[in-house]
């Protein structure tokens, strides 16, 4: 007889598998500098909490990467990007709203500064779901999945 294992555990190898190897692709000098210049006019006016705000947009960064990687076998069957971004769309936004958040906390612009917070929010996060997804593109057609 074999032994009776769980699918759930058998997902969650998987997705950190998954994970791990999308965060070998990831390079922390670079996310650093898409931070700075997505978010540079607005870390001006919160210079003392500059390497808070930072640390969050990194870890936001990365979860995006890992979004855009989970549906890296979708590019490789062929499925057309924006097809793609349809798929993730609702978990993406939930990110970008989330970040927003953060940054409303520590920010208190007016209301043409809102806008364009989202909107570099947005970018920001779209920038690193992109890079995540080509990354596992990359990796399954190289076969290293």
């Amino acid at each position: 007889m074999g032994t009776v294992m769980s699918f759930h555990e058998k997902y969650r190898y998987k997705q950190l598998d998954l994970e791990r190897k999308a965060l070998k692709d990831l390079s922390l000098p670079e996310v650093e500098a898409i931070i700075k210049d997505y978010f540079e006019p607005f870390l001006q006016k919160v210079h003392l909490y500059r390497q808070t705000i930072s640390d969050m947009c990194l870890d936001y960064a990365i979860e995006a990467s890992l979004l855009g990687a989970s549906f890296g076998r979708f590019g490789y069957y062929g499925e057309d990007i924006l097809n793609i971004y349809a798929r993730s769309e609702k978990q993406l936004k939930v990110l970008t709203d989330d970040l927003f958040d953060f940054w409303m906390f520590w920010y208190s612009p007016d209301d043409v500064m809102i806008q364009s917070l989202y909107t570099a929010c947005q970018g920001f996060l779209y920038y690193w779901w992109k890079d995540g997804l080509e990354n596992a593109i990359r990796r399954y057609r190289l076969k290293l999945h």
